[in-house]
């Protein structure tokens, strides 16, 4: 990790251009917060924030077409070629180590002026980087208070990061959760996203236990949820599935304003799970029912998801978990063994005949019948798949004449 330089390289020559844009019209300005952290770790950041000691007024009359954000704390995103940047004016004061002293954590507080390539690090952010080490600006309650949001930052951090947290500051962090309550939902979902995709999601939902906040927004969650879920792939759905199980999903998910789809994902895996439970036996028609109950391409979800419990709890030495794990391996042969033999026919769309030939083999039109007749043939074919024939399903349907 680079801690010493910046290389100025990795500005893009359209966030100098706003600098010396604002330095021209008398507002010297400067690199803040995650931008300058990054820098500083040898990362491209994904964005550019901006500290100025100019107005919304003054940033406006710079730059007639940005876009007022944030008024109340005087930010305002300038459009610019290398994307957007916000720029605000400077918290709590007239210069910039007022704006510094306000930021949440030391690694934040630091500020870069890419012309002079100098680097202003009031706090210690430097050397707090250096050690891997996440410190609050002054006293954690006092910077917990002035926005709990930073509370749940902390926790991402740690998992984005692999920071190691501040004593004093983990300490602060039970005494933000009442605030916590009152912080945007959708706040507070951007978060804890970044956190359950984190390389360290186990360390940052450790964190979040530890300091009470899982409790409050997630009630029920999974004691386990910090290995299971590192041992998965990054994939939200499958992460979230596997922190929430005991829990009650979907109230949770819908305060916490996930996306109505990551809900419903999500629902249908705790559904499922375990997944060894669904099937009995492995026969091929077995099987075949079972990846129609949970949809082909689920299935894979659902054995990582299980794989994953299994294997932290066999570490930890719960009863029975090696013996679990040995059933699901031989459920995730036996399923690679039906899907070799050729391609499956688990929805009616896979049928060789659609509604239009059931309706003309029954005679009839659109009518619930079609739909019905179309889910038995499904069934017919999963049980056999060599009835997936025009011809077997047309004499299959003469059957069912009168039933449907």
């Amino acid at each position: 990790m680079r801690t010493t330089a910046i290389d100025a390289g990795s500005i893009p020559p359209a966030v100098r251009v706003l600098l010396d844009a604002l330095r021209r019209a008398g507002h010297p300005s400067w690199l803040v917060g995650g931008c300058v952290r990054d820098l500083l770790r040898g990362r491209v950041p994904v964005d550019f924030d901006v500290a100025t000691p100019a107005g919304p007024d003054e940033l406006l009359a710079v730059f007639p077409r940005a876009v007022p954000i944030g008024l109340r704390h005087g930010t305002v995103m300038v459009p610019t070629p290398a994307g957007p940047v916000d720029a605000t004016s400077f918290r709590r004061g007239p210069k910039l180590e007022d704006d510094l002293a306000h930021r949440d954590f030391t690694i934040n507080a630091m500020a870069y002026e890419p012309r002079e390539e100098r680097l202003v690090d009031p706090f210690g952010g430097l050397e707090d980087l250096a050690r891997g080490r996440l410190r609050a600006v002054g006293r954690a309650e006092d910077r917990l208070a002035e926005d709990p949001l930073r509370a749940l930052r902390a926790c991402r951090l740690v998992a984005t990061l692999g920071l190691a947290v501040d004593a004093e500051l983990e300490a602060a962090l039970p005494g933000a959760r009442a605030g916590l309550a009152t912080v945007a939902r959708e706040r507070v979902r951007q978060e804890l996203a970044a956190l359950l995709l984190a390389d360290g999601v186990a360390e940052g939902l450790g964190l979040l236990r530890r300091g009470g906040l899982e409790a409050a927004l997630a009630p029920g969650a999974a004691g386990d949820a910090g290995p299971v879920a590192a041992a998965l792939p990054a994939e939200l759905e499958l992460r979230v599935a596997a922190w929430l199980r005991g829990a009650r999903t979907t109230p949770i998910l819908r305060a916490l304003r996930f996306p109505r789809r990551v809900g419903e994902a999500v629902a249908e895996l705790l559904r499922a799970h375990p997944v060894e439970a669904l099937v009995a036996g492995t026969g091929d028609a077995a099987l075949r029912r079972l990846l129609r109950r949970v949809g082909e391409g689920r299935f894979a979800s659902l054995a990582a998801l299980r794989r994953a419990e299994l294997l932290h709890g066999a570490r930890a030495g719960t009863p029975a978990a090696e013996e679990a794990l040995a059933r699901v391996a031989a459920l995730e042969a036996a399923v690679a063994r039906v899907r070799e033999q050729g391609s499956l026919a688990l929805r009616r769309f896979d049928l060789a005949i659609d509604g239009a030939e059931v309706m003309r083999v029954l005679g009839c039109g659109p009518s619930p019948a079609v739909g019905r007749a179309l889910r038995l043939l499904t069934d017919a074919v999963v049980d056999d798949p060599a009835l997936n024939t025009p011809e077997a399903l047309r004499a299959r349907l003469e059957e069912l004449r009168g039933r449907v």
